[in-house]
């Protein structure tokens, strides 16, 4: 009878190995085949979050973080329309034209540090922080953002900045815009702003010195410097 021989210890950890190797391949393979966007950057940094998070389909993603990648576009993202932050920081985005409707989960959107020139953001039911600083935007529009509690959009080039529905909204950081004006009147839970480096007229900023419970830090009057 032929006498039965079995792997040694160091024969059975290479099989071990290659086993996971084998298993990790396969696996990555299909997290890859299970969703798609048209940005090669876009999709590589969705297919690491998947891999790193064991997230196997667009719908187990909690919160998508993709920063300094060299993002163009975005498109492609409504498959995960489910998730709570998205963060886009310090790309290449030159729009964005997603539909936050879509996204009823979302808290928190973040697309500082991109190429935007014009920006909307509307209807998220219950987005509450907004980054948009250091972009190229000079016209912004808020609209049905019931939870919103703070916007960054400092460091841009704004010169039209119009908002409606968004009564919980306390900080507004605008400094280093180009705005002539802004409405200060129809934020009933705004707290703070600021709102230097702009070039408004002092008449606004006698405005904002009367108004009681918000704190506005703006260039003052010119007789005051």
């Amino acid at each position: 009878m032929k006498k039965m021989t079995y792997p040694n210890t160091a024969q059975l950890r290479i099989l071990k190995v290659a086993l996971a190797f084998w298993v990790a391949l396969v696996s990555h393979q299909a997290i890859a085949a299970d969703f798609q966007v048209p940005d090669a950057a876009l999709q590589q940094c969705l297919q690491e979050l998947a891999h790193t998070n064991h997230w196997s389909q667009p719908s187990d993603f909690k919160k998508i973080d993709c920063h300094g990648l060299g993002i163009e576009s975005a498109q492609g993202l409504v498959q995960f329309s489910q998730i709570e932050e998205l963060s886009l920081y310090n790309n290449k985005l030159d729009r964005f034209d997603i539909d936050l409707s879509q996204f009823q989960s979302l808290k928190t959107l973040n697309l500082a540090r991109n190429n935007l020139i014009s920006v909307g953001i509307a209807d998220a039911p219950i987005l509450e922080t907004v980054y948009l600083f250091s972009n190229r935007i000079d016209t912004l529009q808020l609209a049905n953002l019931a939870e919103l509690r703070e916007i960054k959009t400092h460091n841009n080039k704004i010169e039209s900045f119009h908002y409606s529905n968004a009564p919980k909204l306390k900080k507004i950081y605008i400094f280093n815009n180009k705005l002539k004006t802004i409405d200060i009147h129809n934020l009933p839970n705004l707290e703070y702003m600021d709102c230097r480096q702009n070039p408004m007229p002092n008449e606004l900023y006698d405005e904002m010195d009367r108004m009681q419970g918000t704190t506005f830090l703006h260039d003052g009057n010119a007789e005051d410097w």
